[in-house]
């Protein structure tokens, strides 16, 4: 078969990677110049299965509705008149209790561990280097309420994960001694030694070389425009730069999925939540974290790339807008130096802002819609990094008409 895969960020990829083994002829095509340019570009580089919890809390409705008057909030809503995101908003909201967080988090973790099984996998054929770090990953807690709370999340996972380790600050301390600069404001932490870190973007840029050799076809600055369909299977996807045609399609645009979705007729639940990140140089290595990790207070992220650090920090739900100025950054780049001021240059700063996927429930979205003949792979959220090479290989496996390893219950059109 022939099959035409819309996306070339890290799920679009990495499934053409699958296919392509599976023995199939395998066309990409993407909006924009490179692959991976958007969500998967400046993204945190966690792959967390052991930090899969879901968003949907039940406070998160009143921080929501404090964000509307502390813009500090590393969560929060812009005030918008669009329809979409209220419709959204009103299924997302309606996952935030205790039974829906805590099944949502096992839906995720099932889904992460399985996909970090697959990407161990794939990464033992393909040999590809993308600074991996796999030393572990911590997640510090700055006062004793933040630190129960975490312990409490914990809970959720402990009957699934039995190698997270709950630590004091003298534990802590000794686990990452980078943080001693900031002791005085550690209370503890929970180190997960199975969850790892890299380059989501350097990884895709090295297997579209393989799937290059491989035979397939990359098709970039190409805009979908319509998607023609005789009500029962897409007929051609149309773009700037003529007709596509395959088999069968899988539609893997992350946030702009759901606008994709509607020119075959279908609804994705999906709405884009902003994030932003910085990339700093490494001027001391002696002093930058071994581990990657979370600052759980702050909900920034941090992440060690060859000679950069990466912070990564805000789930702003402001529609599609990805437009940023240095000001965005003030609250990072003054938590980032706090932790590690002599470490890295913060001088020299790189900027970015890119939407995440986020579905109400937190897990992605696969199987077909109305169209016979297209796939979801789509709706990952914050962890399409971490769940790119299970959600490679389950939307493979439902192409070729196989079960999928794991039960989709909760993620697909009918029961998302």
């Amino acid at each position: 078969m022939h099959i035409l895969i819309l996306g070339a960020g890290v799920i679009g990829v990495t499934t053409a990677y699958e296919l392509l083994k599976a023995g199939h002829k395998v066309t990409v095509i993407d909006r924009q110049p490179e692959p991976a340019l958007e969500t998967s570009f400046g993204n945190a580089g966690l792959i967390a299965p052991g930090h899969s919890y879901a968003w949907t809390t039940p406070k998160l409705p009143g921080n929501l509705f404090n964000s509307l008057y502390d813009k500090k909030r590393a969560f929060r809503f812009k005030f918008q008149w669009d329809p979409a995101m209220w419709y959204w908003g009103i299924q997302f909201i309606r996952q935030c209790t205790q039974k829906r967080m805590a099944e949502n988090t096992l839906r995720k973790h099932r889904l992460s561990s399985y996909s970090q099984q697959c990407f161990h996998q794939l990464i033992d054929e393909t040999n590809i280097k993308y600074y991996e770090n796999k030393k572990g990953l911590i997640y510090f807690f700055r006062s004793k309420a933040s630190f129960l709370e975490g312990k409490q999340k914990l809970a959720m996972l402990k009957p699934v994960m039995n190698n997270l380790q709950i630590l004091n600050r003298e534990e802590l301390l000794i686990k990452e001694p980078a943080l001693s600069g900031a002791q005085s404001k550690l209370f503890g932490g929970i180190y997960c030694p199975s969850d790892e870190s890299g380059s989501c973007r350097d990884f895709t840029l090295s297997m579209v070389d393989i799937c290059k050799k491989k035979g397939a076809n990359f098709h970039f600055n190409t805009t979908i425009q319509n998607i023609e369909n005789d009500k029962r299977n897409i007929k051609k996807i149309i773009t700037d730069k003529g007709g596509f045609q395959g088999d069968k399609y899988v539609l893997a645009c992350a946030a702009y999925s759901p606008i994709i979705a509607k020119m075959a007729g279908d609804y994705l639940p999906i709405y884009p939540v902003k994030g932003y990140s910085i990339t700093v140089p490494i001027i001391n290595h002696e002093k930058v974290p071994i581990h990657s990790g979370i600052d759980e207070d702050n909900m920034m992220a941090f992440s060690l790339m060859g000679d950069f650090l990466r912070f990564t920090s805000v789930a702003e739900i402001s529609g599609y807008d990805t437009s940023h100025k240095p000001s965005d950054f003030t609250e990072i780049i003054n938590i980032a130096e706090s932790l590690f001021s002599q470490a890295c240059d913060f001088s020299k700063v790189e900027y970015w802002a890119g939407l995440r996927p986020m579905t109400p429930n937190g897990a992605p979205i696969f199987g077909k819609g109305k169209m016979d003949n297209l796939y979801f792979n789509t709706g990952h959220g914050h962890l399409g990094w971490t769940m790119c090479a299970g959600s490679a290989k389950i939307t493979t496996n439902l192409i070729l008409g196989k079960k999928p390893d794991l039960d989709l219950e909760g993620m697909t059109l009918a029961t998302a």
